[in-house]
């Protein structure tokens, strides 16, 4: 048996760089799909071989090109091989590269108009395949700024406007909650990472802003600690203080009548947190609460492309 996973080498970073995929698309893939069978350490750490490199690479061009990873994944090499070629009548042999060689990836745009498709037709599995389309062909950071920001500010305005109807809004919601839940789980934190504690205030049940955040906090090296939606300011403080958060960030969805309530959650999480921690908070309606985020002092983050400079500010910032 050992000498069958002789070759199998490789760990999960070199398998993502060579093959343009994430370390998230690579280990569905094999869970779901059985695509590759990689070896395990004795820290059940992944290792992978040139063929399943190979493999990987194939299947990922395969994908770009419109075929489904669930009809394609259990093909042998020849037949993909075929398959490229079929989609490539041109070119005098298959390639499999790493796509920085390939065509340039769709626009974000493009993403969002399939994925209001599926939702029109409640198709929660195109949904969901187009997400898992749109995160490796445009990376983490373009997939969740780009194309799932925008994709539920669409979708939560088509719905108040009656385009949409509230069964359609959960389904979408459900898929989209589920797949950066996913992500989540599979991020990897360097040791060390300075900490985020990432939740929303009490009366904001909405958490894909809040999970979106999250996942751009991970991207941009920090450990996040994510807490779910509607937490008091004692619990939100609590949890940081104890684990020496660098910052809170708060996504607010809902613009709610009760201002007051949001005024007195955030004074209450400066007062617990004293004056060093810094509080973040972004979403949807953030800015028509500005004077309050402000009394608190309290920072607005309009976006998450602004999210992640500002994080990576903070990174770069030694601590005092």
């Amino acid at each position: 048996m050992s000498s069958m996973n002789d070759d199998k080498i490789h760990p999960m970073r070199i398998v993502a760089r060579r093959t343009g995929l994430s370390s998230h698309a690579i280990r569905v893939w094999e869970r779901r799909y059985q695509a590759v069978e990689p070896a395990r350490t004795n820290t059940n750490r992944r290792l992978y071989s040139e063929a399943d490199i190979e493999r990987l690479a194939q299947l990922h061009q395969a994908t770009r090109a419109g075929h489904s990873i669930s009809q394609i994944a259990r093909f042998s090499p020849e037949e993909l091989a075929a398959l490229i070629a079929r989609d490539t009548p041109t070119a005098p042999a298959v390639s499999t590269a790493p796509p920085a060689t390939a065509a340039p990836p769709e626009d974000p745009d493009a993403y969002i108009e399939r994925a209001l498709s599926a939702v029109r037709q409640m198709d929660a599995k195109g949904l969901e395949a187009e997400l898992f389309r749109a995160e490796i062909d445009l990376g983490r950071n373009k997939l969740l700024a780009q194309m799932i920001a925008p994709l539920m500010q669409q979708i939560g305005s088509l719905w108040s406007n009656g385009d949409l109807r509230i069964a359609d809004e959960h389904m979408a919601t459900t898929v989209v909650r589920s797949f950066l839940g996913a992500l989540h789980s599979s991020a990897a934190t360097a040791p060390g990472a300075p900490v985020a504690v990432v939740t929303t205030p009490v009366g904001q049940w909405h958490e894909i802003g809040a999970l979106l955040a999250s996942l751009t906090a991970s991207a941009a090296g920090w450990r996040v600690i994510y807490l779910g939606p509607n937490l008091p300011a004692e619990e939100i403080a609590s949890v940081a203080l104890q684990h020496q958060a660098q910052i809170v960030a708060l996504s607010i969805v809902y613009c709610g009548d009760d201002a007051h309530q949001l005024s007195a959650e955030l004074n209450k999480l400066r007062r617990a947190l004293g004056d060093q921690m810094a509080i973040f908070v972004g979403g949807q309606t953030a800015r028509q609460y500005a004077s309050i985020i402000e009394r608190a002092a309290a920072e607005h983050i309009p976006s998450l492309k602004a999210l992640s400079t500002r994080l990576a500010t903070l990174n770069a910032t030694p601590a005092t």
